[in-house]
């Protein structure tokens, strides 16, 4: 199976330069003495690090298909030693962590209310939640009121953003990514993907707004493309999420709790 879509592709390349980098960075004797890590796997992880790494090309039109299966052969290599080290989940990066307590959810949708009310409209049922206290054992309204209104706020922001600060990589990411959110926004608002679409689009914006502001010292700068990688990198594995596993199986490797 190496007929993956472009952005796919993109994705791949941009996670696999990822995770050899986050390893580099722990260096190799770091790893070793971590407990829990077999010093074979470190060392396979490493050599497969620098066997890929120069065999990457600048755009996926120049790869040979068969290098696709070893690209995420050294991905999985690398995550699996990864995933011991830092102890954590990829799906860490992506958590909304949304959660609002029912004083400020009220309190949002109070603001919104007297934000229509000074412009001469009259949210009556606004008003309504506002006037109703659930019982002790009911869910608030007013928090799932408050939820919707900021996922509708960040699509907005997402659909609009034009990316202008962006690579070829990460706009053909960003496009597929919108492209899952308008379809699940024009049908099914219970898919919990598009939470996470939103969330990490929303990062993606504020940290790629950095690269198109003059002066920022080159340390800061550094590390904004680097999170803006991470934001683009995680909405791929939000994306890609069916074809990323369904690829991984073909080659018989096991699904890591990092993955999605």
């Amino acid at each position: 199976m190496t007929d993956l879509p472009l952005g796919m592709k993109y994705y791949l390349l941009i996670l696999t330069s990822s995770l050899i980098e986050d390893l580099n960075d722990y260096g190799v004797r770091w790893v070793a003495n971590e407990s829990g890590v077999a010093i074979g796997d470190v060392e396979k992880a490493f050599f497969s690090a620098r066997s890929i790494g120069n065999r990457l090309p600048e755009e996926p039109e120049e790869a040979d298909p068969r290098l696709w299966p070893d690209v995420m052969k050294a991905i999985h290599t690398i995550r699996r030693v990864l995933d011991m080290v830092e102890k954590t989940t990829f799906d860490a990066v992506i958590a909304e962590a949304m959660e609002s307590t029912s004083e400020v959810a009220r309190a949002d949708l109070r603001h919104v209310f007297e934000q229509k009310r000074a412009a001469g409209e009259i949210d009556f049922r606004l008003h309504g939640i506002l006037n109703t206290r659930p019982s002790e054992d009911e869910p608030d309204p007013a928090v799932r009121e408050s939820f919707m209104l900021k996922r509708a706020r960040r699509y907005q922001s997402f659909m609009m953003f034009d990316g202008a600060s962006l690579n070829q990589e990460e706009r053909v990411i960003l496009e597929d990514a919108r492209v899952l959110a308008r379809h699940i926004m024009d049908g099914d608002r219970n898919n919990r993907r598009i939470d996470a679409l939103l969330v990490m689009g929303a990062v993606l914006i504020e940290t790629a707004s950095v690269r198109l502001k003059p002066n920022i010292p080159v340390l800061i700068r550094e590390s904004f493309d680097r999170m803006t990688t991470k934001a683009v990198m995680a909405l791929g594995a939000i994306v890609y999420r069916d074809e990323y596993q369904s690829f991984k199986a073909s080659l018989g490797l096991e699904r890591l709790e990092s993955e999605l």
